[in-house]
């Protein structure tokens, strides 16, 4: 996103939020009113509509950078909301909730210098496709906010302002995932209740985030059950409603679940194969103990069901056998056997497994508890691997990865590149702005890596605000032509705090060989010194000259 295209987002921003500011004193003038016209006893009408308007300027003060006006009508809408529940208030509690509801004013509660919520930097068409988001929400001034950001991440936005206008739309064109409000004024029902009904109707149910002001246990509740993927209560936080959505668009493109089946009735164990495959998993078959070392090292298997009764050992000495080498204790184990002996069951339990599933199974009984433990082992091991502020793989795996790409470039006999990537002067954005600002610069970093990225390159935090990638079957012409991209797109994004507005720019080094024995990382690293040297903002290829 060059200069200009990068001024006009803030000058949207900017004027959305002078809008806001202008339309404020009517929407408190409309609550006041409310409040005065309630009769005794309060009518359900009149108090569900005095909650409507607290309910929407709940989450979207705090959004436009009025938090202590949001937190008052926050405490305010709790307050009526028991009136609605319970029953008529005493006089004085009465006077004293009037009273609050006609002195909020808007002159009182100046912007905060977070008025933009993202904090907030703006990326501009990264990605080569853009998925498809429907937002709900009545609130036009949340909801063009909300619609600006996503669509300066790159998404895709068709604004809907009533739930009924969506199902056809739905029906027509299926999006990549459906933003709601959880309630909205001109509805008798909550959006969650609405879009699970709606949900019933779809074969394939939609990925669906809920955005409140609400954070309830019963809220929570109904929009798990409506199909949730996430929910964020208001004022939002952008960045994290983008991660939310990444990661289900990684989710959904995850690589398959490994599966190794240790048995000796090799006929039964193809069948399993063959049932587990076709949900998506790869399998990889043992007939010999003796075998399951080799397998593990080379396969690396995310389960392993064992039987019970093999040949020359016990189905729990191979699980204790596995469970000796540290790398492997984030695999789940689980034993499938004809063993119906609950105390044997229990003994092999306690001995390296997790589980013991019973032979016969169903083939929906056996994938369903393959899913299930997959997905927790895969789990553990991002939770092992993985930097918790990027979600790149940590230092130590990084390394491993550059490793047994070598080995498998000189199986291939295919090059493989590794660029060394470094954030120019990030100590001052850190001593300017803060760490948390910093923090925010690593992320957008680490999303544009993973967007720009293939999906069998390998990325990692190798330290600080220094990454590393790994990039199979790529020469040294294409990996700068790509490296080049990622940081032209880096340099276009716009950063904001308190309304001064930044840029960051990387560096990078690449080396790149054709087999083992050459230390990359170091080459690559000599690399991006010389990139260093040259004044920073470049891509220097090891081999240039200086």
């Amino acid at each position: 996103m060059g200069p200009d295209q990068k001024q006009a987002v803030l000058q949207k921003l900017a004027k959305l939020r002078e809008e806001y500011r202008a339309s404020l004193p009517g929407v408190l003038e409309a609550i006041a009113l409310d409040a005065q016209r309630l009769e005794t006893p309060a009518t359900a009408e009149q108090l569900q509509s005095l909650y409507r308007k607290l309910h929407k300027l709940a989450g979207s003060a705090g959004s436009f950078g009025y938090p202590q006006l949001s937190a008052q009508a926050r405490e305010l809408e709790l307050v009526l909301q028991g009136w609605i529940h319970g029953s008529e208030p005493d006089s004085n509690t009465r006077l004293q909730l009037l009273a609050q509801l006609t002195a909020l004013d808007c002159e009182e509660n100046v912007p905060s210098s977070t008025a933009v919520q993202a904090e907030g930097f703006t990326v501009q068409n990264i990605g080569t496709t853009k998925n498809l988001v429907y937002l709900i929400e009545d609130d036009h001034s949340v909801a063009q906010e909300l619609t600006l950001a996503l669509e300066s991440f790159g998404y895709q936005v068709e604004y809907f302002d009533q739930l009924n206008e969506v199902e056809q739309a739905i029906l027509s064109r299926r999006p990549d995932f459906l933003i709601a409000d959880v309630l909205f004024s001109d509805a008798d029902e909550r959006g969650p209740q609405l879009i699970a009904r709606l949900q019933n109707q779809l074969d394939d149910p939609l990925a669906v985030v809920f955005i409140s002001s609400h954070d309830d246990f019963d809220t929570y509740l109904s929009a798990v059950r409506a199909g949730a993927i996430g929910y964020f209560v208001k004022p939002l936080d952008i960045a994290t409603v983008i991660d939310c959505l990444e990661s289900q668009l990684s989710l959904s493109a995850a690589a398959p679940y490994r599966v190794m089946i240790v048995d000796d009735d090799e006929l039964l164990a193809r069948h399993y194969k063959v049932v587990l495959e076709a949900s998506g998993m790869r399998v990889e078959i043992v007939t010999q103990p003796t075998q399951v070392l080799t397998v593990m090292e080379s396969f690396h298997p995310e389960v392993v069901l064992l039987d019970l009764n093999l040949p020359e050992c016990r189905g729990y000495e191979l699980a204790q056998i596995i469970r000796l080498n540290p790398a492997w204790l984030r695999v789940a184990i689980a034993y499938l056997s004809s063993e119906q002996d609950e105390q044997a069951q229990a003994h092999a339990v306690r001995h390296g497994g997790e589980d013991f599933l019973t032979k016969p199974i169903s083939e929906l009984r056996l994938v369903s508890a393959v899913t299930v433990r997959a997905a927790r082992s895969r789990q553990l091991s991002d939770a092992i691997d993985r930097d918790s502020l990027t979600g790149l793989l940590k230092h130590g795996r990084i390394k491993e990865q550059v490793n047994v790409e070598l080995e498998r470039a000189a199986r291939q006999n295919k090059p493989v590149s590794v660029a060394m990537i470094d954030l120019d002067h990030f100590k001052t954005v850190n001593d300017s702005y803060g760490h948390a600002v910093g923090d925010k610069v690593i992320r957008a970093l680490s999303q544009l890596l993973r967007q720009r990225l293939r999906k069998t390159d390998s990325i990692g935090r190798y330290g600080g605000e220094e990454f590393v990638a790994v990039l199979p079957d790529c020469g040294p012409e294409s990996a700068q032509k790509l490296l080049e991209a990622v940081r032209e797109s880096f340099a276009a994004l716009g950063f904001s705090v308190a309304g001064e507005h930044f840029n960051v720019t990387l560096s990078a080094g690449i080396a790149t060989a054709a087999g083992p024995g050459e230390n990359l990382l170091e080459c690559a690293d000599k690399a991006l010194y010389q990139a260093k040297h040259s004044g920073r903002n470049c891509v220097v290829t090891a081999g240039e000259p200086e």
